[in-house]
């Protein structure tokens, strides 16, 4: 297809179509899944996320549904300026509300890639959009191309059948509901469905760096395209794995059900379970078991090593024995009092407060304190004394969550242990 370009922002203007009934076929894979209430077009401005925009609008239209239009700035090109640019007047072009967000590089861990932290970035940003503007549902350009793409890159690291299934056409993170509408649109209709239209979009130079995995593969398609039969078998692969996922992750959601006791939210707590019988259930089921538990979790795989460690840890590590796996997202998992949990990690220095506890000890003028050790308190006058280290195993408190439980003072008088309650 040819294009004009100017400053990586590109003008469709080849209207010979090589994707027959393209703008018909596209508009009702739009129209099939289009819901009731609002919902939100994740845009960057390229030629996908554009072609996305304009077929919602036009659905939309008739059937008088609300669309907004998300983006986000990852602050890592100068040109990205000119996208926000672009998405909005389009946005404004097409009578639809348009909200967008900054990322900020400098935020990204060393031993964070910059492919992993702009994805976990970009769904923050947009789920905070969806849920200020009151939006359920995000839709994502993602097709047919790119979960191909996927599956191969997955079947290159030796993933198993969770990342041979690619990506589903629809799934919750973040309490919001994404979509994928084009998983069976091809990047062929795509910008043949772009040349009709003739509309702008942006074209993202970072897409042409052979050192990121996926442009690497893409390039390499560009020069070997796929056969029909080839593209069909890997569909077909892609859909027995899912299929067999599917199978797999209903076991795990009965297991984990089973085994699921109460949490404490107003510590950290995310969640926990009775400690899975390393004699009842084989290590893949219990591989299985976790990674279930992550994705209810909302959190990103661990790699096969990191997977490996974490059930050595729980399985292996005796009950008197401290340990705390973390994952890269600031989430703790720990083996503690015969449950295994899972708990929000704060940066160190930061402490772990309700709304409701912050404003009692703004009201008392309490004073918030660290552990110096040696302190000891009771629960009530007419019990003993005890160390805090006493007092947490009582009250549950598992040793990875309490140095971001402070202590709270009224003058130099512990009033309370957050975690374990009034003391005296």
């Amino acid at each position: 297809m040819a294009n004009t370009l100017k400053n990586n922002v590109v003008e469709a203007t080849d209207k010979r179509g090589d994707c027959d009934g393209s703008t018909a076929f596209l508009l009702r894979a739009v129209a099939d899944v289009m819901p009731n209430g609002v919902l939100a077009v994740a845009v960057s401005g390229g030629l996908d996320s554009m072609s996305l925009l304009h077929a919602v609008a036009c659905v939309a239209r008739e059937r008088n549904v609300g669309v907004m239009a998300f983006h986000v700035h990852h602050g890592l090109q100068s040109v990205a300026d000119e996208w926000v640019v672009l998405v909005r007047d389009t946005c404004a072009q097409l009578g639809i509300s348009f909200d967008f967000r900054y990322l900020n590089p400098r935020e990204r861990a060393s031993a964070q890639s910059i492919e992993d932290w702009a994805r976990r970035g970009r769904y923050e940003a947009l789920a905070e959009m969806a849920k200020v503007h009151g939006v359920s549902q995000v839709w994502l350009a993602q097709h047919e191309d790119d979960q191909i793409e996927t599956y191969l890159l997955q079947k290159a690291r030796g993933a198993g059948v969770r990342g041979l299934s690619a990506m589903p056409a629809y799934f919750e993170k973040h309490g919001v509901l994404w979509r994928r509408p084009w998983l069976n649109v091809t990047r062929a209709c795509i910008s043949t469905y772009a040349s009709e239209a003739g509309f702008v979009y942006a074209h993202d130079p970072s897409n042409d760096d052979v050192r990121f995995a996926r442009n690497a593969l893409r390039a390499t398609l560009r020069d070997m395209p796929l056969t029909d039969e080839q593209r069909l078998s890997i569909l077909n692969e892609i859909a027995h794995a899912q299929a067999q996922h599917a199978h797999e992750s209903d076991w795990a959601m009965v297991v984990l059900k089973s085994q699921a006791v109460p949490h404490r939210a107003e510590i950290g707590e995310l969640s926990r379970m009775r400690a899975f019988d390393s004699l009842r259930y084989t290590p893949e089921q219990i591989a299985l078991l976790l990674r279930q538990w992550f994705a209810q979790l909302g959190l990103s795989m661990p790699s096969k090593a990191s997977l490996s460690e974490l059930i050595k840890q729980l399985t292996n590590t005796r009950e008197d024995v401290q340990m705390c796996w973390r994952h890269p997202e600031d989430v703790g998992f720990a083996k503690f009092q015969g449950h295994w949990l899972a708990a929000r990690l704060l940066p160190e220095g930061q402490w772990f407060l309700t709304d409701e506890l912050a404003q009692w000890v703004q009201a008392n003028g309490y004073e918030l304190r660290t552990r110096i050790g040696g302190e000891r308190a009771r629960l009530s006058l007419s019990r003993p004394h005890k160390s805090l280290k006493d007092l947490y195993l009582m009250s549950g408190v598992a040793p990875m969550l309490r140095t971001q439980l402070p202590l709270i003072y009224d003058g130099e008088r512990l009033v309370h242990v957050v975690g374990v309650g009034d003391v005296r």
